[in-house]
């Protein structure tokens, strides 16, 4: 019957313990800020954007607030709610359609050819005290492949605090800074 007891107890105690801690707080990208101008009018390049590539030390579930020179600074018990290489591709995919109109924006399985397959690979997205920075290589590859372009886009955005929340409204601002970039240079026509 002492054993019992002490199970008993054992068991409570451990439960009790299991309740106290509480499961991390997560953190989502806000959509994309709106562009300066309204959606592109004209029915031109329909595009297609691939899966944002992250460095893999970015991309974990970790919110990382900062760095140290080469030590990165972690929120503690604070989470991204999604991988950042799918929220970074959901959020740009978003201020695409916004810049470009969402008919020229195509998702999988919509069924029609894009005119352009856009890559996008983030060299660097890292926050700091004051300025998060964006460094992202990019290609469209379009049906026609003398008409392939490409480019490198540098994009810095005020950081209001080292906290989670506002590393993303930061992330998310530097990703529509981007997406300015990309549906300025969207079109495959008439390039030789």
């Amino acid at each position: 019957m002492h054993d019992a007891a002490r199970l008993t107890i054992g068991g409570i105690a451990l439960a009790l313990a299991g309740c106290a801690s509480s499961p991390p707080t997560l953190v989502a990208l806000p959509s994309a800020t709106a562009p300066a101008a309204g959606p592109a009018s004209d029915a031109a390049t329909t595009v297609r954007l691939r899966r944002v590539h992250v460095p893999d030390y970015l991309d974990g579930l970790p919110v990382v607030t900062g760095r140290d020179r080469h030590v990165l600074v972690v929120a503690d018990r604070t989470e991204w709610a999604e991988r950042p290489a799918e929220g970074v591709s959901r959020v740009l995919r978003d201020a695409l359609a916004q810049r470009l109109g969402s008919s020229r924006v195509l998702i999988a399985g919509d069924g029609r050819r894009a005119d352009a397959d856009l890559s996008v690979e983030l060299i660097a997205l890292d926050p700091a005290r004051d300025a998060m920075t964006l460094d992202a290589r990019w290609s469209f590859a379009c049906r026609t492949p003398a008409q392939n372009h490409a480019g490198r886009t540098v994009v810095r955005v005020d950081v209001s605090a080292t906290t989670p929340q506002a590393v993303a409204a930061a992330t998310s601002e530097a990703v529509s800074r981007l997406a300015d970039t990309l549906a300025a240079d969207v079109g495959c026509a008439g390039r030789n």
